[in-house]
C-alpha cells in the first residue's frame, strides 16, 4: 500500500495505491500554516471514513517545504511510516537544464509516468495547475526542458482582481461560442478558448522544435479543455500520482 502525495501551491492531491491501482483519492487545499497535528486528524478522519488500511510508505512530490515536513511527520506519528521525497538527485531521469535542481517535483513525476507508457518515445506533458508547465521527455531517460505558463484559474484571479467591475465567472466554455454576449461570455471565451489556443499553439512549436511526440495532459483544467484541444492524446487526472508509484517501484526492484 503506498500513499502518492502531490504537494502543489493551490491544492494537495492524495491517491491510496494497492497493487498497483488507485484505491481511493483526496484533494485538500494546501495550506502553509498547516501544522503536523493538523495533518494527523485530516488524514485519520479520511481513512476512518473510507474504511482504508493504513499505507506502508509515502511518496512525496512537492513544491512547497513546509508542508511535505509536516505531512512526513503525521504520517509517522499516525501510522508508523516512512516518507520518501522525489527530487531531482534520486529521480533516475537525465535532467538535461541548465539547474537540473530548479525542476519540481511534480514535473518529474510527470516524466517518469509517461516515459514507463508503452510505445513512448517523446513525449510532451501539459500540467495545469496554479502555473501551465509544458514538459518534453524522451525514452528512455530524459528530460529535456519545457515551458511554464500562469494557470488558467491564476490568470482569471488576476484579471478579476486588478479590473474592478470584472465579475467572478466560472472557468466553462461559453454556451454560444467565442462571440460573448455579455460581459461572463466574454470573459469565458478569452480565458477559457484563449487558453485552449494559447495550449495547442505551445505544443506545435514544441513538436516543431523536437520532432513527434505524443501529448498527455493533467490537472484539473484537463478535462475542461480536452474536447478544446484536439491535440491530445491521452488525458489522465492521475498522472502525477502514478510517476510517485513507477518511482517508488523502480526503487524497490
Amino acid at each position: 500500500m503506498l500513499l502518492a502525495v502531490d504537494v502543489g501551491n493551490t491544492a494537495t492531491t492524495l491517491g491510496l495505491f494497492s497493487r498497483g491501482r488507485v484505491r481511493a483519492r483526496f484533494r485538500l487545499a494546501t495550506d502553509r500554516r498547516r501544522m503536523d497535528a493538523e495533518y494527523l486528524v485530516l488524514l485519520a478522519g479520511l481513512f476512518e471514513n473510507h474504511d482504508l488500511a493504513p499505507p506502508d510508505e509515502l511518496a512525496i512530490a512537492s513544491v512547497v517545504p513546509p508542508v511535505e515536513h509536516e505531512l512526513a511527520a503525521a504520517a509517522r506519528a499516525l501510522w508508523g511510516v516512512e516518507s520518501h521525497f522525489l527530487r531531482p538527485e534520486n529521480a533516475g531521469l537525465r535532467i538535461e537544464v541548465e539547474r537540473p535542481g530548479g525542476v519540481g517535483a511534480d514535473r518529474l513525476a510527470n516524466a517518469l509516468a509517461v516515459l514507463a507508457e508503452p510505445g513512448v518515445e517523446r513525449a510532451i506533458v501539459v500540467d495545469f495547475g496554479t502555473a501551465t508547465t509544458f514538459d518534453v521527455v524522451a525514452a528512455p531517460d530524459r528530460y529535456l526542458g519545457g515551458a511554464i505558463a500562469p494557470g488558467p484559474e491564476t490568470a482569471a484571479e488576476a484579471l478579476t482582481a486588478r479590473a474592478a467591475k470584472l465579475p467572478r465567472f466560472d472557468l466553462v466554455p461559453p454556451p454560444r461560442g467565442p462571440v460573448g454576449k455579455n460581459t461572463e461570455e466574454a470573459l469565458q471565451s478569452g480565458l477559457v478558448l484563449g487558453y485552449a489556443a494559447l495550449v495547442e499553439g505551445m505544443v506545435r512549436r514544441i513538436q516543431a522544435a523536437v520532432g513527434p511526440a505524443r501529448v498527455f495532459a493533467t490537472g484539473g483544467f484537463a478535462e475542461t479543455l480536452k474536447d478544446l484541444v484536439p491535440i491530445f492524446d491521452v488525458v489522465d487526472p492521475d498522472l502525477t500520482l502514478k510517476g510517485l508509484l513507477r518511482w517508488r517501484s523502480g526503487s524497490r526492484a
